[in-house]
């Protein structure tokens, strides 16, 4: 744990997840412009598995989170950063973990300036390797690299006839394909299906491999989402046979295509295709708290991928990755010994 009063300001406080409020925290999230599942305490603490590895899952990483708040009157905390930490090179160090594709600072006061939590996160942790902000980082805090990247998002607002009418004229042929194939399309709970898919038909793409640990968090992450009613897993069957799936995520007003896979055959018979057509039919102009639902593709940076996104109608929709290195000479050698060395 790092010193909770190196160069910080009054107002600020760094915390073990021990030592957080998870219903202050939980409370600040939820009433924040920024709100999203993943700034969660419990959505955080399924993704690290905090004290839960004990050894039972080849080759996992030691993950886990702090949190940087601002505490206000009678205990709430007036802003809140979550910063996951994973053990690399002997010392832990800022990493963005699976399935959480961007963090913030989570304000519900608008006073709060989120630069000076970002600086004290960079000033507290002399190495990030990745962290993903859905905040503009200003250079001035101090990142030595900071990227643009995109994810693509859907206005349900406008009702399902306007959306399906700005699908691109070979996404429209494609629906129709996959109506033709005649899928049997169901809900489960059952997540076992689709990490079967992704690891038969997906994961030898993946650099470096998938290790089973990613699936054990993804596991437990859909056990929390479960618990809480916030995911959709939906499959889609042909011959008795799944060939395809989908986890769709719902918290606030935005609908998360958070995890997917497909064999050959769901593939040929466009069933992605499908399953998200049926969730944007289903969902198309309906609001939440007065907010109009946003789906959110979750794009990573892959051109194929973004192209299949954007012909469903998605616009661009910013955040950003910062990373930066305070590491003196002698770390940063002993650093790429051990890289070497792995």
């Amino acid at each position: 744990m790092p010193d909770k009063h190196q160069n910080l300001p009054s107002m600020l406080r760094f915390l073990a997840r021990s030592e957080v409020d998870t219903g202050a925290w939980d409370a600040c999230v939820a009433a924040s412009k920024q709100r999203i599942i993943y700034g969660y305490s419990w959505y955080l603490d399924a993704l690290t598995g905090q004290g839960e590895w004990s050894g039972s899952v080849p080759v996992a990483p030691l993950m886990r989170w702090d949190g940087l708040v601002i505490v206000g009157d009678a205990g709430t905390y007036r802003a809140v950063m979550p910063v996951p930490l994973r053990r690399k090179f002997g010392r832990w160090v800022v990493h963005q973990p699976l399935f959480c594709q961007f963090l913030s600072v989570f304000s519900r006061d608008e006073a709060v300036n989120p630069m000076s939590l970002l600086q004290a996160v960079q000033q507290q942790y002399r190495y990030g390797s990745i962290l993903c902000l859905g905040q503009f980082p200003h250079l001035a805090v101090g990142f030595n690299a900071i990227r643009q990247r995109t994810t693509h998002v859907l206005d349900l607002s406008v009702g399902y006839e306007v959306i399906a009418g700005r699908y691109t004229r070979d996404r429209k042929l494609n629906l129709r394909r996959a109506i033709d194939y005649n899928w049997l399309i169901t809900d489960s709970t059952d997540p076992e299906p689709l990490l079967n898919l992704f690891r038969t038909h997906h994961a030898d793409g993946i650099d470096g491999g998938v290790g089973e640990w990613a699936y054990t968090i993804l596991r437990r992450l859909i056990g929390a989402l479960q618990q809480r009613g916030l995911a959709t897993l939906r499959y889609a069957l042909v011959n008795e046979q799944t060939e395809a799936g989908a986890l769709f995520v719902q918290e606030g007003n935005r609908i998360i295509y958070l995890f997917n896979a497909a064999s050959q055959t769901g593939r040929k018979g466009n069933a992605r295709t499908l399953l998200i057509d049926q969730i944007i039919r289903e969902r198309a102009g309906h609001s939440h708290t007065g907010k109009p639902l946003i789906f959110d593709f979750e794009s990573p940076e892959k051109e194929t991928v973004v192209d299949f996104y954007r012909s469903f109608s998605a616009v661009d929709d910013l955040f950003w990755d910062v990373r930066w290195n305070r590491l003196t000479v002698l770390e940063r050698a002993a650093k790429h010994l051990l890289a070497l060395l792995r």
